[in-house]
């Protein structure tokens, strides 16, 4: 099994693979949620300068909804009243993941990936590769990354250096998608201590299934990403209590 980083192999992991910082407004908006007495006005204005942030929030307020038109849900104040204050730390923990995924497939696998609206792509049917890892801390909850079985050895294979139908059995697809995990999640991990929330990361669980349920961290949300490079898909999900303690 893949052991998750500490803090000091994540910053070596984040300068032989480039990961840039998070961006100010990420970084401030889980500052502002670490506190659970937080100024919700506050909130909302960090969200509305970021489009991003406000594009990902409206999204999850509006989860029936197939395109911007169909929102019965239309601004970011009305979208927390819904959704809860915790939903804005899942914006925030998504979009350093979000980062750290895209880079990685740029660096090691020289594939331009591409956040798009999960919305508009089936879910994935039958035997698939899911990773997982827990976090525990201040904030707890479990990161999945998910993908198809030829996906998945595409990326393994791209990885290692070799043809996709080179990749050995199961245990070594799961040890290259354990460490795609750990990369991916040690950058989120960063944003949250780095805001006072510290946590501990759990080794990633990786293997084949068939389960799609995703269960919901109690007293916390989930945020489901999709992304794209081609043909190719990823799928990941972040639920998680930023108020465990």
């Amino acid at each position: 099994m893949t052991p998750p980083p500490d803090i000091n192999q994540y910053k070596e992991l984040a300068r032989r693979y480039g990961l840039g910082s998070t961006p100010e407004s990420v970084s401030r908006l889980t500052q502002l949620v670490a506190r659970q007495d937080s100024d919700v006005d506050e909130i909302v204005r960090v969200i509305e300068k970021d489009p991003g942030l406000s594009a990902r929030l409206l999204r999850v307020a509006n989860p029936h909804a197939e395109n911007e038109a169909d929102y019965s849900v239309d601004s970011v104040e009305a979208a927390l009243m819904r959704n809860g204050i915790g939903c804005a730390l899942l914006l925030a923990m998504g979009t350093p993941l979000s980062l750290a995924l895209i880079k990685t497939f740029q660096t090691m696998l020289s594939l331009k990936l591409e956040a798009v609206d999960r919305n508009q792509f089936d879910v994935l049917t039958g035997l698939h590769m899911r990773g997982s890892i827990g976090f525990v801390g201040k904030v707890v909850g479990h990161v999945y990354l998910r993908m198809s079985i030829p996906a998945a050895k595409t990326v393994a294979a791209g990885i290692l250096g070799i043809a996709p139908d080179e990749v050995g059995g199961n245990d070594e697809l799961s040890d290259v998608i354990g460490e795609l995990s750990n990369i991916m999640t040690g950058n989120f991990k960063s944003n949250l201590c780095d805001a006072g929330l510290d946590c501990k990361l759990q080794p990633p669980k990786v293997g084949l299934s068939e389960d799609y349920s995703t269960p919901v961290e109690p007293g916390g949300g989930i945020e489901r990403l999709a992304f794209r490079a081609g043909d190719l898909l990823i799928f990941v999900e972040v639920t998680a209590n930023p108020w465990n303690e």
